[in-house]
């Protein structure tokens, strides 16, 4: 069983496609390709933590619950996409934030980055601002220890924990790292 983390799905959003510079052509192919490269990497019996926005949901949290239960998901935190859903009507955990541990690391994960507190001093996992600010945002912001789980920075797949802590432990401090492709050729080169 892995834990994996991503955020901003967006199911549902034509304008998405534009303002992200997604690769696709049509709300149908998007949210096909979603769910595609999610299920070619999350088994059932894995945890998936969604960082937010998993729809475009506005109105009732109807979609919302539905996309999210396609993708078989454990725990939602609310992103502002997300706010049709009241969390006593999901059959499923939907909370503001929380906390969770892998290894050695301690992660706090919120939708926004400005939604971490100023007292934290561990590890952050965030989504948000997708690929729209990478340089202030990008996937891998080492000194400012923050993780940007944005599902455009991740080839719309989900990534496990391990991936993340695993990152982490290779990387030099000053390091910022603009998407997961990023990442792999950094790893590639050090090996």
């Amino acid at each position: 069983m892995a834990r994996y983390v991503i955020s901003d799905h967006h199911f549902g959003h034509a304008n998405i496609i534009e303002y992200c510079d997604r690769p696709f052509s049509s709300v149908g192919q998007m949210d096909g390709a979603l769910l595609d490269r999610h299920y070619e990497v999350v088994d059932s019996e894995d945890i998936l933590v969604h960082l937010g926005d998993v729809a475009m949901d506005m109105q009732n949290g109807d979609e919302t619950i539905e996309y999210f239960q396609r993708l078989d998901g454990d725990i939602l935190i609310r992103g502002n996409h997300d706010v049709g859903l009241a969390p006593d009507d999901a059959p499923f955990p939907v909370l503001d934030s929380c906390v969770i541990e892998h290894d050695d690391y301690r992660f706090y994960c919120a939708h926004r980055p400005e939604d971490i507190p100023e007292s934290w001093d561990g590890w952050a996992l965030h989504g948000h601002h997708h690929n729209n600010h990478p340089d202030e945002y990008p996937f891998v912001a080492y000194d400012e220890q923050r993780i940007n789980v944005s599902s455009e920075l991740l080839n719309y797949r989900p990534i496990t924990l391990e991936t993340v802590t695993g990152l982490i432990e290779q990387c030099p401090p000053g390091t910022r790292l603009r998407d997961i492709e990023t990442a792999r050729e950094m790893v590639q080169t050090q090996s």
